[in-house]
């Protein structure tokens, strides 16, 4: 079930007050309209009615997608500096809805779920994107250090992430996301084949594998956009 509540955000240009309904959680199952949303950026996102300004009240909620196998505890960008406690947090509640200490049967539909944490819009997106297109989140993570490392110019850590923003046929095309209203820069459309090339040398990439990823948290930015 998708839950919603009201709050009042504040327009971050003019500070006028802003009503939203949003989301304490998300099924993606019964409601596939929010998944679309979700990944075309409309989800959560107003105009502000003094300024005019177009922008999204932060996530904070769960989202459930049984049939792509996810479960994700999105939690805003600004408290990504805690992210080993928000990610304690969304283990904690998957535990009690879906892992161990659930009914047997909500157990089984566990059984089919990879728990997640991430923060902010674009790593949300992100994960969607990867796990409709077959991509293992871990695999991509490693691509995304091996494309930086090509790179002549980057912004700085903390005011862009660089995502998947989407796939152009089987080819991931990546970007720079600025993590305050999600303008993207620079996507770079990287051959599918780079990835089957990383996954087929697991000796040469085993370090950075192990890396990308800490508990939920498998991002290879986690402290560079702290």
């Amino acid at each position: 079930m998708s839950i919603f509540r009201h709050i009042e955000a504040h327009c971050p240009a003019c500070d006028t007050e802003v009503p939203f309904d949003v989301v304490y959680s998300v099924a993606a199952d019964r409601r596939p309209d929010l998944r679309e949303a979700i990944l075309d950026g409309s989800f959560q996102r107003k105009a502000c009615p003094s300024c005019g300004l177009q922008f999204r009240a932060d996530p904070e909620f769960s989202y459930m997608d049984i049939g792509n196998g996810l479960y994700i505890g999105v939690w805003p960008a600004s408290k990504r500096e805690q992210w080993r406690e928000h990610a304690e947090k969304t283990q904690a509640v998957f535990d009690e809805m879906l892992g161990a200490q659930a009914s047997p049967e909500a157990q089984e539909i566990g059984e089919g779920l990879t728990p997640r944490a991430v923060f902010g819009w674009a790593a949300l997106v992100e994960k969607i994107v990867a796990k409709q297109a077959g991509i293992d989140d871990r695999l991509l993570e490693v691509a995304k250090a091996a494309v930086t490392r090509t790179l002549e110019d980057m912004p700085l850590p903390g005011e862009f992430e660089f995502r998947l923003l989407r796939m152009e046929g089987d080819d991931p095309v990546f970007g720079w996301v600025r993590t305050a209203d999600s303008t993207v820069s620079g996507a770079i459309r990287v051959p599918r084949q780079f990835l089957a090339d990383i996954d087929a040398a697991p000796d040469a990439w085993k370090t950075v594998r192990e890396n990308v990823g800490e508990g939920l948290v498998v991002d290879f930015q986690r402290e560079m956009l702290v």
